[in-house]
């Protein structure tokens, strides 16, 4: 549920980015399909998937949220 409040908050605030995450993680896009539906490069798909990932956990730090996977990974680092 937080993770869905973060992401309309990014659909409100930045809809590209929204949409860019939805086609990667939900949809299943690669970076070169996504790269041709948005006319760039699929190195640019990867920046911008990464500022979209950033504003999210930006999001969730702001509100002081801890993921069950946080626990795996810092106990691997």
């Amino acid at each position: 549920m937080i993770i869905c409040g973060c992401m309309a908050r990014l659909k409100k605030n930045n809809s590209d980015l929204h949409d860019l995450l939805v086609d990667y993680y939900v949809v299943g896009m690669t970076f070169m399909s996504l790269a041709g539906k948005h006319c760039c490069s699929d190195g640019y798909i990867g920046k911008r998937l990464q500022k979209a990932e950033g504003i999210i956990e930006g999001m969730l730090m702001a509100l002081d949220i801890r993921l069950e996977m946080d626990i795996v990974v810092n106990n691997s680092n």
